[in-house]
């Protein structure tokens, strides 16, 4: 019988975690990464941001993108 070679991947050993959570937190948490450099970019407290984004994710960065642009001080 023909297997999917996700099934013949071992769990990973030293967590014990499959590898399909582990993909899924790790793109959880590059998503939070870009959150907080848009929300930096917007003129937003990159700290606060940064663990925002890591507890977040997908909800960090639709905040993010919807945060208003800073005031540019050009005068």
């Amino acid at each position: 019988m023909p297997s999917s070679y996700l099934t013949d991947l071992p769990d990973l050993a030293a967590i014990g975690l499959p590898l399909s959570v582990v993909v899924m937190t790790l793109l959880h948490c590059l998503i939070g990464l870009v959150a907080a450099q848009i929300a930096q970019r917007k003129g937003a407290d990159l700290g606060f941001w940064l663990i925002w984004g890591m507890v977040g994710g997908t909800l960090s960065l639709i905040t993010a993108l919807r945060l208003p642009p800073a005031a540019s001080s050009d005068s």
